[in-house]
This record gives C-alpha cells, structure tokens and sequence, in this order.
C-alpha cells in the first residue's frame, strides 16, 4: 500500500514537473516561443529580402557588364540620358508641363543647334 502510494506520488510530480518545464518553455524563461515564432517570422522575411536583393544586384551587374562590353548599351544610355544624337538626326525632347495653369506661365526649353 506504501508503495502504490509512493508510485502515486512520484507521477503526481513527474506530472507537476512536466506542467512547469511546459510553461517555462512556452512562457518563462529568457526566450519564450511565441520570441522563438515571431523570430522564425522574422528570418524568413529576411531570406526573402535578401534573394530579392541577390537578384537586383545580378541585374545591375549584367547591365554594367552590358555597358563595359556592349556599344548598343553605351549608345542607349548616351542617347536617353544625355541626349546624343548621331549627325544628321534631329533631337525632339517631350517635357512635361504639369497642369494648363502652369502651362501658360511655363518658358519653353532653350535648344543650342551647333
């Protein structure tokens, strides 16, 4: 009888131990799970951040190795940004004015022809 109720005992705190160590897992302690969650979350957004960096970043150094080897890029950039243009081709630039209020007020561009 001693021994059923020492076994009963024993479980009853086994059982009590496991309770405790469950919630120190789930809510005590330095890190919880809901840290180790949202932290998972977290990691994950970044792997995914950071791919998406990896391929912008190929990108761009496809189209600087497109400029350091490719005469049509070069020419490309030097025509829509800088406004090249080859002899015997004429330049039309479209601008922007904003609303018609603006419009009228606005001075055209000036054009230096050589």
């Amino acid at each position: 009888m001693a021994e059923a109720a020492n076994r009963r005992l024993t479980r009853a705190i086994t059982f009590i131990a496991l309770i405790g160590a469950g919630y120190y897992w789930m809510v005590g302690g330095e890190y919880t799970r809901a840290d180790l969650v949202r932290l998972e979350g977290e990691i994950e957004s970044r792997k995914a951040e950071m791919t998406a960096r990896n391929d912008e970043l190929a990108s761009i150094r496809a189209w600087a190795d497109s400029l350091v080897s490719n005469a049509w890029a070069i020419e490309r950039v030097a025509r829509e940004r800088y406004g090249f243009v080859r002899p015997q081709e004429i330049l039309v630039r479209f601008v922007d004015l904003g609303d018609r209020g603006e419009a009228a007020s606005a001075t055209p561009p000036q054009v230096n022809v050589p």
